[in-house]
């Protein structure tokens, strides 16, 4: 199609300006949502120490200055430390004030009694309602939480998406979920994908969570129920406490599934055990990370 190099350079330069001037207007388009409500009392950005979550922070922080708080909310047992950290110099960086959130039971001690939550049917998904909800829930009744801000996008899940056409108008959630996350919940870059949010950060030099480089996620919740399997493994080489509360907790469920009697999301459950067959069952894993 192109023989000469001429017309593949003039055919890239033409793909990364068009991809440039998409990625200002959906800036712009965000900038503007935000816009809407800058003179809004107890405004709030959701950040969790990823990078949609950095991305929505730097927007907040531009269209209305230091005139809003950022809430963290840790996974008790399951967020890597160095996540906390981050979050805390992000908002120092940013001049903001930092609510940190965390509900009082173990991660791991709820995985070994109630199963592992599903990544599909929203009614099991315990980690969202005892480790998200709940601590915001208390957070919310001394505390008004009139507009809140998250980096949720189209791109991250069918579920994502139906949810985003059903409920969302121009960024904005018109029927709130769950009125604990805010009166109005702004979602500013829904329409971005992966590589906006990336080239984002790149343009501007976004310290990025340094997590990112160490295990090619943000840390926040360490074992999910969506894990990916290079994410599992470098759980497994780069956080072994992690690793061995996650092992004891699922050889439980292990024991349950024998009698069983075992609970939660049981197509999870067998991909759990796939790893845990090929990773944890030979001599080699066990003296690496013994009990």
């Amino acid at each position: 199609m192109f023989s000469s190099p001429d017309l593949w350079k003039e055919f890239f330069e033409t793909y990364y300006r068009d991809e440039m001037n998409m990625l200002s207007r959906k800036v712009k388009q965000a900038t503007e949502i935000l816009e809407r409500f800058r003179d809004w009392n107890h405004k709030y950005v959701m950040f969790s120490g990823g990078k949609d979550s950095l991305v929505c922070l730097d927007l907040a922080s531009r269209v209305w200055g230091d005139n809003f708080r950022v809430i963290y909310i840790e996974i008790t047992g399951n967020t890597h430390e160095k996540c906390t950290d981050y979050a805390y110099r992000i908002a120092e960086e940013y001049g903001v004030e930092l609510i940190h959130l965390k509900y009082e039971e173990n991660f791991f001690d709820v995985l070994k009694a109630q199963g592992y939550p599903s990544i599909i049917w929203g009614g099991s998904r315990w980690c969202l309602n005892k480790f998200k909800d709940r601590p915001l829930s208390k957070f919310k009744k001394c505390n008004s939480l009139t507009v809140t801000v998250s980096g949720i996008k189209q791109g991250d899940s069918p579920s994502r998406r139906n949810f985003i056409s059903n409920k969302a108008v121009d960024g904005v959630v018109r029927v709130p979920r769950k009125n604990q996350w805010g009166k109005v919940q702004l979602i500013p870059i829904y329409s971005w994908s992966k590589n906006d949010v990336w080239q984002y950060i790149k343009d501007r030099e976004l310290p990025l969570n340094p997590l990112y480089g160490e295990i090619g996620f943000s840390g926040n919740c360490l074992i999910c129920p969506g894990i990916k399997k290079s994410e599992f493994l470098a759980v497994m080489e780069k956080c072994p406490d992690t690793f061995c509360s996650w092992r004891k907790a699922h050889e439980k469920l292990r024991e349950d599934y024998t009698k069983n009697c075992l609970r939660g999301a049981e197509v999870v459950f067998h991909k759990f055990e796939d790893w845990y067959r090929t990773y944890c069952l030979n001599r080699r894993m066990d003296e690496n990370y013994e009990i």
